[in-house]
This record gives structure tokens, sequence and C-alpha cells, in this order.
């Protein structure tokens, strides 16, 4: 791989074949990349990898001028993996960028959540909603599958968007789930409001769509529903109950959060949301601990003493 254009592209193909990343991921990285290139090189031309040096490294990071410090460790990150790949596999004879370390510190942020009366407005917005004709109808049923299935299994969106009707077991009462990483899942099916919408939409979709592989949510034109099609139907839904900006990762986040203060095991949530360690999950923890600390100042006893 002599040029920098030739080696992106060898990298996201290994990724895709070998390493078996999502297409999500391996878009994250092209554009993590091709940043790192344009900025070598502007406008874009093919440089040879030879060139690249740890001053241009440092000079492109202290160039990403007002870019968040996890945004800036990702798109290192993209950087050094790929040289590594490349030196791994003889495509490369030494790599510029071994030991390389990101002294650019992240900070945790606690994730965002939603409140449970805000959650039942938003759940309840597409039962309200008027349908007269029968695909207005059928939108209706999808509608309250999609947001019974986005809150009742924590799903994230683009495993909710890729799940095929033979996915779910209404015998077992079990969804398998392609996760993040090529992980497998199997995700309960533990709500009864949430089970009988999905039967409801199963239905549907196997009277248009019989094959097994048929996705559960479609558009207007009956192709799988992308990411971005869920989220107008969640601005939708918050616009038309009054409520605030919800993403389907907020809902994630406050159903992990929820459970955790209704004492469920942090490991039962673990393998809920398809996390690879348990470490990701602690951060519920301390959702858990500041709400139990508002709690607390707004209710103990001893606040309400005057002495």
């Amino acid at each position: 791989m002599d040029t920098l254009n030739a080696a992106i592209e060898w990298f996201l193909g290994h990724c895709a074949d070998h390493r078996k990343l999502s297409k999500h991921t391996l878009k994250a990285y092209r554009h993590d990349l091709e940043c790192f290139r344009d900025f070598i090189s502007a406008p874009p031309a093919d440089i040879p990898t030879t060139s690249v040096e740890r001053s241009l490294l440092q000079g492109w990071m202290g160039n990403m001028n007002g870019a968040k410090p996890r945004t800036i460790r990702r798109r290192l990150a993209a950087v050094k993996s790929m040289f590594s790949s490349l030196e791994r596999h003889g495509n490369l004879t030494s790599n510029p960028l071994s030991g390389f370390r990101c002294e650019v510190k992240v900070g945790q942020s606690l994730p965002r959540t939603v409140a449970r009366s805000t959650v039942k407005s938003l759940l309840r917005s597409p039962r309200e909603q008027p349908a007269a004709s029968p695909v207005a109808i059928a939108r209706k049923k999808q509608e309250v599958a999609l947001l019974e299935m986005l809150f009742s299994t924590g799903m994230r969106v683009s495993e909710v968007v890729s799940t095929n009707v033979r996915q779910v077991d209404m015998d077992r009462q079990v969804i398998s789930v392609h996760g993040k990483g090529n992980r497998e899942r199997e995700i309960p099916i533990a709500c009864d409001a949430f089970r009988d919408a999905l039967q409801q939409q199963l239905e549907e979709r196997c009277k248009n769509d019989p094959l097994p592989n048929a996705p559960i949510f479609v558009n207007r034109r009956g192709a799988r529903m992308s990411d971005q099609s869920v989220r107008a139907i969640l601005r939708r839904h918050t616009s038309r109950a009054g409520i605030r900006r919800i993403t389907p990762h907020m809902l994630r986040h406050t159903v992990a959060t929820l459970l955790l203060e209704d004492g469920v095991d942090l490991r039962h949530i673990q393998r809920l949301l398809g996390h690879s360690s348990i470490t990701t999950t602690t951060i519920y923890a301390q959702v858990s601990e500041r709400s139990q600390r508002q709690v607390l100042v707004r209710r103990h006893p001893r606040n309400k003493m005057k002495i």
C-alpha cells in the first residue's frame, strides 16, 4: 500500500471482510481517515504512506479546534489502527505511529435520561393518533410497536431497524439481536404492552411480506426503515405530545437507569444492552446514585424537621 488512499481502501476492506465490523463503524472509520488525509494534503491528493510522520499527527490534533476530546481520541484511534494493521499484515515495513499516545483527556459524561411521565406521554402518542384508512392503521400499528421496542428492549436504533421477522420467536418470547461487534444476544419479551404491539406488527408484516428475512419495520415504500426515519418518527411524536426532544439512545439510557433504580442486577442490564464489558454498564450506577441523592435531599425527614 504505497499511497494513503490505497491504504485507506485496503484497511476498510480488511475491517469489513476479516474483522466483520458494522457498516456504521466502517462509515465512521472512512470519515476519520479521510479527515486525516485531507489535512495532510489540501486539496486531497494521493500521497505516499511513507510521508506520514508523528509531527503530522500532532499537527492534525492541534488543528481540531472545537472538536470534543472524545472525537479527537476516536479519530486518532482510527489512524493508529490503520497503520498497525498495515504493519501487521506486511504492507508497511515500520509503523511511524507505534507507541504514539494521545494526551487528550476525556471526562466521563453521564447519560441523558427521560422522566417516567415523559416516556408515558411518548408511548401514548401513536396510540392516540387518528387512523381511518388501512394505510394509516398499518402505520399506527408500526409506530406503536417501534416506540415500544425502543423502550422495552433498550436496543440500539441500528439493531431495531436491522431486525427481521424471523429473529422474533413469539413461542419462546425472545428476540435474537445481532448487535455491536457482531455479538449475538437474546432479549426476552418481558412487557405485555410490547408483546401485544409486536404481535400486531408481525401479523401486518407477514400479510404484506411473508419472507422470513423481511424487516419488521418499513418505510412508506415498503423498504427497510432507516435510522433517520426512526428519529423522524420520534421527533413527530415528541412534538405531538408536547415534550422535549428525545433520541433513541436516550430511551436506551432511560430503561437501563430505571431498571437499576428498581433493583435489577447490573449484569442483567449488561446482557439486555449488549455491553461486552460490565464496566460500560456501571455508568448507570452513577446515574442511580445521583438520583438517590436528589430523592434524599428532597424527601429525607431530617430536612423537614425545624429545630
